[in-house]
């Protein structure tokens, strides 16, 4: 009887424990991302301002080189597809170089659906400019 009672006890405690060991382990790693030598053009002047900040932070964090989360997708997209946005955009990086052209610009074809998070992109060029002093 004083086993089952420990046991119990003993499982009620590593329950309580792993409830508050699991959110400090998961806090999130700091943005090492120099955002400030980042510009973001759309070819696209119509787009709303809700489509260009959901692009703008997925450029800023890594754009395709972040697949770490799975894209939530809704019923409907899983039913009747995805409802694509696509978009040339223009990811201006400046001083990337010590020497002259010192910035470069790269161009990306840019999907998102309207629906869910889905979000792709494809680098289409790399020019390196002068801009930068």
């Amino acid at each position: 009887m004083k086993t089952k009672r420990f046991l119990a006890i003993f499982m009620v405690l590593s329950i309580l424990m792993s409830l508050f060991a699991i959110p400090t382990s998961a806090a999130e790693p700091e943005d090492n991302h120099n955002h400030e030598h980042i510009e973001i053009i759309f070819e696209d002047e119509n787009l709303s301002e809700e489509f260009k900040a959901k692009a703008t932070a997925y450029f800023l964090n890594g754009g395709s080189e972040v697949d770490d989360e799975p894209a939530t997708y809704g019923l409907t997209c899983t039913l009747f597809g995805h409802k694509i946005t696509s978009v040339t955009t223009h990811l201006y990086k400046h001083k990337v170089r010590s020497t002259s052209p010192r910035c470069a610009r790269e161009t990306y074809a840019y999907d998102s659906c309207e629906r869910c998070d889905y979000e792709n992109s494809v680098l289409l060029s790399t020019v390196y400019i002068s801009c930068c002093a």
